[in-house]
């Protein structure tokens, strides 16, 4: 069902505010984005070939995209969070690459392609930003194949919670301080770090044993984060990004 969304806190025009000031003017662009929204139930799947067209900011919930390597397999590509824009990186296709799965009751706000129009002519700098942030979630999928083809079971798995959390701090600063909730299932996780769901269940209690984590349900705690950190090599992509060569506001 669609329906007007309400001016209430945006999500985008908050994650982008993270690495900029925003000026009113790009507000009301990135606030055009939002204008309808759309739910979708948990599990559900949204199938971005049949929404070529459009893309999607995320307003609230966890949605993942993969593709399909087999009739039994699976590979997780990115995890979408509240701030995140749905279809970005595949913009320039003309087909769409893989599935978006629902991991939590989510509300996205759909906009065709062509809105970004007024973005790219209005605003040089929200459109280094956005090109920056594409950028930045290729740099991100190259980490991800660096820890698949050369880390152990353990350490690939601490590395995708830590990655989660450095999103988490951007994308819900309020709710994350060491620890977090990951809707997440363990079959999801092995899916992206590819490892078995048996694998990540014994890395997650391999991690707990060694004293760096605590997991309660689907509550993990960082207990040694630093050293953790230290442990794996683990670089915050998302902390800072390089905004000096951005055009003047």
């Amino acid at each position: 069902m669609v329906m007007n969304s309400e001016q209430d806190e945006s999500c985008l025009v908050c994650r982008l505010r993270y690495y900029i000031d925003i000026s009113d003017r790009d507000e009301r662009l990135l606030r055009k984005l939002e204008e309808n929204q759309i739910s979708i139930a948990a599990k559900a799947d949204l199938n971005a070939q049949d929404n070529i067209d459009s893309l999607f900011v995320v307003k609230s919930g966890w949605l993942y995209s993969y593709v399909d390597l087999d009739e039994t397999s699976r590979q997780v590509l990115r995890i979408h969070y509240p701030g995140d824009v749905v279809g970005l990186t595949d913009v320039a296709m003309q087909e769409s690459f893989g599935t978006v799965k629902a991991a939590t009751k989510a509300v996205l706000c759909p906009f065709p392609k062509k809105h970004l129009d007024d973005i790219f002519t209005q605003s040089p700098r929200l459109t280094a930003l956005i090109f920056s942030l594409g950028m930045l979630e290729q740099v991100v999928l190259m980490d991800r194949l660096k820890i698949i083809g050369r880390m152990s079971a353990v350490d690939r798995v601490a590395h995708f919670l830590l990655e989660i959390h450095a999103r988490l701090k951007i994308h819900a600063p309020k709710d994350v301080d060491g620890e977090f909730d990951i809707p997440l299932t363990q079959e999801a996780i092995g899916d992206a770090i590819g490892l078995t769901n048996v694998s990540v269940s014994n890395a997650l209690t391999q991690l707990e044993f060694d004293g760096y984590l605590r997991c309660n349900k689907r509550r993990v705690t960082f207990r040694e984060m630093e050293k953790l950190k230290e442990k794996i090599n683990f670089k915050d992509r998302y902390f800072k990004i390089d905004t000096k060569w951005f055009p003047d506001a």
